[in-house]
């Protein structure tokens, strides 16, 4: 653990960065051979030093004391609880490994993407299966303002509190900590009333609990209030779709695409919208044109394989989804549709192995219980 943070901070000077971030504590990690690198072969150590040097302005001071970021103090301080609460050993760095892999970053979308999840950590070395760890934050208030508080406190101050509960409310909201984070943003709102920031977020929340009528609402007025703002839009059209307004959802991409003709999402969720209204052959042009857009987008791919599946290419449609999984092993849908296909064909081992898959990188977590229900369909596994 001294090595790696040793060596985060010869980075961080060598890059004339001026501050150790976790960033640096990652690549730290990579480069150096620690107890987290048997959990780490699957990432590109060079490329992963090249993204983090440019990542921040070559700028910072280096020589003396190079602090620690806010983050990097965080992940730290977590690895320690995660220690506490888990082997009660030294801390070393799979505890650091697995602090920063407990929020949502680009370090734990990449162990996504290379198909690992937490469990792949903790069951070799804790010798149990964790899915979940400790959580590090709390709201940093309870409860709302008073009208006595509101009314003695100065506006400057006002704003330093809104400031403090927004950063609050977007941390609790990357780690997971969505109830919490609507703790904070209706303190917030309390506090002030209509600020879009805070109303977004707990949109956003609301999303993750599965609370799609509150998010819809609250989605739509904001798209109505800032027309330009496009992620509110593209939002709605998902929640349309899962909800099953698929008329809705055509209307919204619609718009979207007219705005931007190729834009890879836009052209993906509408062939995705068609795809679920079994509209195969309309779909399949769609899915094309976004990997034309973006040869390396996993999801079109996923999609499109899935498509050509229906229209009675089957050979072609594994192949387009093996690719999606070359690029996104994580891909939690991509196992969804592989477990289809070889259930319908009949394959219940490879069926089962699939759905499995899709269960390990959160597809009902994302999506809903329609795996775990073909699952059951589908039997206990036959003994040999």
């Amino acid at each position: 653990m001294d090595s790696v943070i040793a060596y985060s901070r010869e980075l961080a000077i060598l890059w004339k960065h001026g501050f150790i971030h976790d960033n640096h504590l990652f690549v730290a990690m990579l480069k150096q051979k620690c107890m987290a690198s048997d959990y780490l072969t699957a990432l590109d150590s060079n490329l992963w030093e090249e993204k983090v040097k440019a990542l921040f302005p070559a700028n910072g001071k280096v020589k003396g004391n190079i602090p620690l970021t806010i983050q990097a103090v965080r992940v730290l301080k977590h690895a320690y609880i995660i220690e506490q609460t888990t082997d009660k050993t030294l801390v070393n760095t799979v505890h650091l490994l697995l602090a920063i892999l407990s929020y949502d970053n680009e370090m734990s979308k990449a162990f996504s993407v290379a198909g690992m999840v937490i469990e792949d950590i903790t069951l070799p070395h804790f010798k149990k299966e964790i899915k979940r760890l400790p959580p590090l934050l709390k709201p940093i208030r309870d409860k709302p303002y008073t009208k006595m508080e509101i009314f003695f406190s100065a506006i400057g101050s006002k704003k330093k509190n809104l400031a403090h509960l927004h950063r609050n409310a977007v941390d609790l909201y990357y780690y997971h900590q969505y109830s919490d984070s609507i703790k904070s943003c209706d303190i917030a709102l309390a506090l002030s009333p209509g600020l879009a920031t805070f109303r977004a977020l707990l949109a956003y929340n609301k999303v993750k609990l599965k609370d799609y009528d509150a998010a819809i609402d609250l989605l739509t007025e904001l798209a109505r209030e800032n027309p330009a703002e496009t992620s509110y839009r593209l939002t709605l059209s998902n929640l349309y779709r899962i909800t099953g307004n698929y008329d809705e959802v055509t209307r919204l991409l619609d718009d979207l695409l007219l705005e931007k003709p190729n834009n890879e999402t836009y052209l993906n969720n509408r062939g995705f919208n068609l795809l679920r209204q079994q509209k195969y052959a309309e779909a399949a042009p769609y899915f094309e044109k976004a990997i034309k857009e973006n040869a390396d987008a996993p999801y079109p791919q996923n999609n499109l394989g899935f498509t050509k599946y229906k229209l009675g290419d089957t050979e072609d449609g594994l192949a387009l989804i093996d690719r999606s999984l070359e690029l996104d092993k994580g891909n939690s849908y991509a196992y969804h549709n592989k477990g289809i296909i070889f259930m319908e064909q009949g394959d219940k081992t490879e069926a089962r192995k699939n759905f499995k898959l899709a269960l390990k990188f959160g597809f009902t977590e994302k999506y809903d219980d329609e795996v775990e229900r073909l699952l059951a369909e589908l039997g206990v596994d036959e003994q040999i």
